[in-house]
């Protein structure tokens, strides 16, 4: 996987003030932490951070370029956590969680679904249950998604987390959850007709108990 680069500066204030006078600069207050490094803290241009967000997702190694002195290994990072505006949505703070190549981490990879189903072909519904997934594995084999082909699946049938085989990558859950199903769907028009049906069945009932009393 490629090492996105971002470019960051030191910080030693914090503070709600300290965070609205970023934020009106064009840029947002972060936060660097792990198992074997200390916490530091930074700040991140805005739109810089938008964009990596946009272009690698949350799930990619992201390099920090610290104060100009380039990018430097020791400060490998994924996004840990993102914080966004209520009302705007962008983005207003960020915490990156240190990394070491030869040290597993989990990250949420998202899914992909790839191919039109059989079930599909026949009137029934692709219905994704999960996007994204939970994964362990070595920070250089972390993928970018993980590709489910659903074109075997038949009306009924699903796929379970058990049933994918990502090399180098576990999935760190205990329960076999189902990702993706195709479900039966009951036309419109033939439940309209059912409804119809119904009506007429319950008048024609009324009319006989009227005409018994």
């Amino acid at each position: 996987m490629a090492i996105a680069e971002l470019a960051v500066e030191t910080r030693t204030e914090s503070g709600k003030g300290y965070a609205r006078k970023l934020r009106a600069e064009g840029k947002i207050p972060a936060v660097r932490y792990g198992k074997q490094c200390a916490v530091s803290q930074y700040t991140v241009d805005q739109k810089a951070m938008e964009k990596l967000i946009y272009d690698v997702g949350t799930s990619s190694l992201v390099g920090l370029d610290v104060d100009g002195a380039g990018q430097n290994d020791e400060l490998l990072s994924i996004v840990k956590d993102i914080q966004r505006d209520p009302v705007t949505s962008r983005v207003i703070h960020v915490d990156f969680y240190g990394v070491r190549y030869g040290e597993p981490i989990q990250v949420e990879v998202p899914l992909v679904f790839e191919g039109k189903s059989i079930g599909v072909a026949e009137g029934g519904l692709l219905q994704p249950v999960r996007r994204a997934l939970s994964v362990r594995c070595l920070p250089r084999a972390i993928p970018e998604n993980i590709v489910v082909d659903v074109s075997a699946l038949a009306i009924g049938d699903a796929i379970h987390i058990s049933d994918l085989d990502v090399e180098g990558v576990e999935f760190d859950t205990s329960v076999d959850f189902t990702i993706v199903t195709v479900q039966n769907v009951v036309q419109e028009e033939e439940v309209a007709e059912v409804d119809e049906d119904e009506v007429e069945v319950e008048d024609g009932d009324g009319e006989a108990a009227a005409a018994a009393e």
